[in-house]
């Protein structure tokens, strides 16, 4: 009863159609700084992939990559400020957060900043979490970042500075640090879908065993 009662909570303070209708403006600003983050990352890309200068490559990719995590940083705030959070908005979150971070992550593999095997990890989660998010969905409940994968995009975000930095320090702590940043994040990184997966399972077997009329 009590997380009937947290769901119905939830989807009380989610716009309706029609509370999209009457304020669409605030509602495209909001969804449109959400999927900023997918410009911002390829552009974030060819820049890491193009530029010969290491000095400005390093300040243009640090500057575009801190944008990125401002905009996921303040775009669900901003939601819930002006009572524009949705369900469109908590899905294209995690769409944008996924797309983003997948481009930057494979862009800083190919420039050798962190193990491919990483953002390998990371696409198999995202698709794994997709999918149980597609279960929640059709069960009524909320697609919404849960609490794993908000601890996730945290230590991605980190992970991502530290990465860009890594040459600069590589040299003074050692070359292990690169080897313990990558399989730090691809460790966090699995584990954040357990919540998604589990969920998604408990879901699906409770909806088994509910009678058939």
């Amino acid at each position: 009863m009590e997380r009937q009662n947290r769901r119905m909570s939830h989807q009380n303070k989610m716009m309706t159609e029609e509370d999209i209708k009457k304020n669409k403006t605030g509602f495209i600003i909001v969804q449109s700084i959400t999927l900023l983050r997918i410009p911002l990352a390829i552009t974030f890309a060819a820049v890491l992939l193009s530029l010969s200068s290491q000095g400005m490559r390093f300040y243009i990719s640090l500057s575009i990559l801190l944008l990125i995590e401002a905009t996921d940083l303040f775009d669900g705030p901003i939601a819930r400020h002006f009572n524009l959070s949705s369900e469109y908005g908590a899905t294209l979150d995690p769409y944008a957060d996924s797309i983003s971070r997948l481009i930057v992550y494979f862009a800083m593999a190919l420039s050798g900043l962190v193990l491919l095997l990483l953002p390998l990890c990371m696409a198999l989660r995202d698709i794994t979490v997709a999918y149980s998010r597609i279960l929640l969905a059709k069960k009524g409940f909320s697609v919404s970042a849960k609490k794993s994968g908000k601890i996730k995009a945290a230590f991605q975000a980190i992970g991502g500075i530290a990465a860009l930095l890594g040459p600069y320090y590589w040299n003074l702590v050692g070359k292990w640090s690169f080897y313990f940043l990558s399989w730090t994040l691809i460790i966090v990184t699995l584990m954040s879908s357990v919540e998604y997966v589990s969920a998604a399972l408990k879901t699906f077997k409770k909806n088994e065993k509910s009678p058939k009329r």
